[in-house]
């Protein structure tokens, strides 16, 4: 079932998975045994159904190309097969294959019958797609989902030279903004990248979190939902309003009360979340009350919505969330399980966050369409919130029992426990990993590039027990070709690179993998780096890699510095960043708090709570020191200049 019964620590010793953690495990997998005395039972049921099935639910092909099929028959089987494939599109195509040119490999005898493996090849050459395969002949009816992908995605290794830079939307600040950053003050640092001749900005998630009730969780990297995006984000600007053509700017703008409100909010040097929003949700609020009541501007909401019938649904869910003030586990029984029917909803919360999710889709839109602003380099967290919208409409695509973390190591000595439930590699390819599909799409539809975090996890994941601690964990294999080819699909379709962020302890068939399928890997020089005669000097990042200095979840460089006894920081920062410019990585990201030398990072890895400043630490300049400071604009013009040689 893809679970391994140990893992290698970083000492070089070897951990053995306890019985107890491989039941909780494997019971999460459906693999039926409460015990570690049924395995053998549980076994002999898993072998027999897997061998009586013929064709697993899931393959990943390339398009444009024959291909093969696994498929597992009796032995005495025989004859002509029929392949048919309705495509993606509505048509469908069909060749024939002959079982017996085949050649068996591999078997097993379930309840006195021989199975045996044969591949058959199909001679159909297939465009990109998610379609479906039908088997027919020879006593074999079987069909599967076919992820029929690229070979590689767009702009892979090799295939970029460009720069850009990293900030976090809710840490920008201005002098107009409500409490927080927001997409407005995001576009106006796109804006200063591009006309240096940056195509990127980098940011952490911005997707939904919750900030009031029923939970109040503001880490980007443990959203309610992997689908739709963060309102506390939204340009409530009037001229952002009139862009967009949409009523009721004046009726934010006339009204001192809000400005006043948030005014205090602008002083902190941490983002008060609760306040922001709340600020924020009143602004919204009269937006879409304006929009609803306008015959035009309700009529591309209505069309909006139709595109996408999902956000109705989660829509309903933020309003009974923010109705009852509890987290859907607390619901009732019906509730709980999905159905909203006859619920006692808030018509006007639920209109708002439809109208939230449309203003968030084309503000975002706009900074991939504009040729004035660095197009998003979004991130791809690893999980969702357990008590959010994913967790609640998604279940059966989840391990919901279990947690995803990492097994100890210098970072934690203890492991790492995210708090976040992994995806259930068998039911995903049931449905032919819808629900991923649909992330995936989302983020790409509006960026330029899309990191995946902790991109091992397409391959395997690090699965917590119930009650365990990290120490306790298991590693769970995933079918990778099949994520991989999903990344493909939608990179080629949205016009998204890819990159997958890859440090620490990586099994040595990631990288190649990635490479092959065309995801950037990371380098980060603060893991990468030597002293010669007294100096600290940078190595060489690999070709294909997006490099950087540090990352959100590392010090920064000032303090990283600091740390190591590198005298003279700045110097060495400007010179590490000129060797990163100048070298053979594909893309250079800049985080623009380095460039004056900031010494609070803006996450601690293994520390959380409402006492502690991750993720809420504000940028130390505004938007227009920043513009105006010659650190920042000096040191950019260079990058660009030496990215320009080549």
């Amino acid at each position: 079932m893809g679970v391994e019964t140990g893992y290698w620590e970083v000492d070089g010793t070897h951990h053995t998975a306890t019985p107890e953690a491989l039941v909780a495990v494997l019971g999460a997998l459906g693999a039926g045994l409460a015990r570690p005395e049924e395995a053998p039972d549980a076994l002999r049921r898993e072998r027999a159904a897997r061998w009586r099935r013929p064709l697993s639910p899931c393959a990943a092909v390339i398009a444009g190309e024959p291909f093969g099929l696994t498929l597992r028959v009796p032995a005495a089987a025989a004859g002509t097969l029929r392949v048919t494939v309705e495509l993606e599109d509505g048509g469908a195509v069909a060749a024939d294959a002959d079982l017996a040119a085949a050649p068996p490999s591999g078997g097993a005898e379930v309840d006195g019958q021989a199975f045996v493996e044969r591949r058959i090849g199909v001679a159909l050459e297939l465009a990109a797609g998610y379609h479906r395969v039908r088997i027919e002949g020879a006593g074999i009816a079987a069909e599967a989902h076919l992820l029929c992908a690229p070979r590689r995605a767009l702009a892979g290794p090799g295939e970029l030279r460009t720069w850009g830079a990293f900030a976090p939307v809710y840490a920008l600040r201005s002098a107009d903004q409500l409490g927080v950053g927001d997409l407005g003050d995001l576009a106006e640092v796109a804006r200063l990248v591009r006309a240096r001749g940056g195509t990127l900005l980098g940011t952490l998630p911005l997707l939904a979190c919750f900030y009031d009730r029923p939970h109040h969780n503001p880490s980007p990297y443990s959203p309610i939902t992997r689908l739709y995006w963060n309102e506390l984000y939204i340009d409530v600007r009037p001229e952002a309003w009139r862009r967009l053509g949409l009523p009721g700017a004046e009726q934010v703008a006339g009204d001192p009360s809000l400005a006043a409100a948030a005014a205090p909010l602008g002083d902190l040097e941490l983002v008060d979340y609760r306040r922001a929003a709340a600020i924020r949700r009143e602004a919204l609020g009269r937006l879409s009350r304006a929009a609803w009541a306008d015959p035009a501007a309700r009529a591309r909401i209505e069309a909006f919505a139709a595109e996408r019938p999902r956000v109705n649904d989660y829509a309903r869910f933020r309003a009974h969330c923010e109705t009852t003030g509890r987290p859907w586990g607390d619901w009732p029984e019906r509730e709980r399980d999905g159905d909203l029917a006859g619920a006692a909803l808030d018509e006007e919360l639920r209109r708002t966050h439809v109208f939230a999710q449309m203003v968030l889709h084309e503000q975002m839109a706009g900074l991939k369409r504009r040729d004035d602003t660095a197009g998003l380099y979004l991130d791809l967290p690893v999980g969702v919130d357990c008590t959010g919208y994913d967790l609640w409409r998604e279940r059966g695509a989840f391990a919901s029992t279990i947690s995803v973390g990492a097994p100890p190591d210098p970072l934690a000595r203890g492991g790492q426990n995210w708090a976040v439930p992994p995806l259930h590699p068998g039911r995903q390819r049931e449905d032919g990993y819808r629900y991923f599909r649909e992330c995936i799409r989302a983020h790409m539809e509006h960026a330029a590039m899309l990191r995946i975090d902790h991109v091992m996890g397409l391959h395997r994941l690090f699965w917590i027990p119930p009650g365990g601690s990290a120490a306790d964990g298991v590693y769970v294999h995933y079918p990778a070709d099949e994520h991989y080819a999903i990344l493909c699909i939608e990179s080629q379709r949205q016009g998204c690179a890819v990159a997958g962020e890859d440090l620490g302890t990586v099994p040595d068939y990631v990288r190649p993998a990635m490479a092959e399928r065309g995801l950037h890997g990371l380098f980060v020089g603060q893991f990468e780096w030597h002293w010669h005669d007294g100096t600290a000097y940078l190595n060489t990042p690999r070709p294909g890699a997006v490099a950087s200095l540090d990352t959100h979840d590392t010090a920064t460089f000032a303090s990283f510095c600091a740390r190591e006894h590198i005298p003279e920081p700045e110097a060495t920062m400007r010179r590490w960043t000129e060797n990163l410019a100048a070298g053979p990585a594909d893309v250079v990201l800049v985080t623009l708090e380095d460039l004056w030398l900031e010494t609070e990072p803006q996450n601690v890895p293994g520390t959380h709570g409402e006492d502690t400043a991750n993720w809420r630490r504000r940028m130390r300049l505004t938007l227009d020191e920043l513009a105006r400071d010659p650190r920042v604009t000096t040191l950019l013009d260079r990058v660009a200049e030496l990215r320009s040689r080549c």
